[in-house]
């Protein structure tokens, strides 16, 4: 009897996920699915998925990480922008995209420079591919529910083309709902 009771003390101090945790692992399994999180994102909503640029001022110079991982040596190199992707106006989440404007083609730079068109659909012709660094549930009191951070890759050549680093809002958990 006394084994079963420290049995059932053991057992008490655990718990299942909250229901929010489970909608957080649900949408990082259909994220990680898919290269493009547009795609992913849109699939949650009934308009089509648009960008709000975040970025005021002069944008932020890329770390030596960032240069390193993106296989360039010169921050000049490298544009980074910053979004919040929308399904009409609700933020679903922000986007940091540091990408090679080089490895693009002038169409795609403009549509990335000149429109609310997304990342992932803006270089969709690059048939990229997604590798995730990480992604992280976060469990404490932000405004995030999850964080990835990936490299895309241009498919004909494998190419780095992007990192993308991007925060997901508890508003994506209700979508669909």
């Amino acid at each position: 009897m006394a084994c079963a009771s420290f049995t059932l003390a053991l057992l008490g101090g655990c718990s299942a996920p909250s229901q929010p945790v489970l909608k957080a692992t649900d949408l990082q399994k259909r994220l990680s699915s898919r290269a493009s999180a547009t795609a992913t994102l849109q699939s949650l909503c009934r308009t089509p998925i648009h960008v709000q640029n975040i970025t005021v001022g002069h944008p932020p110079t890329p770390s030596a990480i960032i240069l390193n991982t993106l296989s360039v040596q010169s921050p000049e190199a490298v544009r980074v922008r910053h979004v919040a992707l929308l399904c009409g106006q609700t933020p679903f989440s922000d986007a940091w995209n540091w990408y090679i404007p080089e490895r693009l083609t002038p169409q795609m730079n403009d549509t990335l420079e000149h429109t609310q068109t997304p990342f992932g659909r803006a270089v969709r012709e690059t048939h990229f591919t997604r590798h995730t660094i990480s992604s992280t549930i976060l469990t404490q009191n932000t405004n995030y529910i999850l964080e990835n951070r990936a490299l895309l890759r241009r498919e004909a050549d494998d190419a780095p083309i992007a990192l993308v680093i991007e925060d997901y809002k508890e508003a994506t958990l209700h979508a669909g709902q």
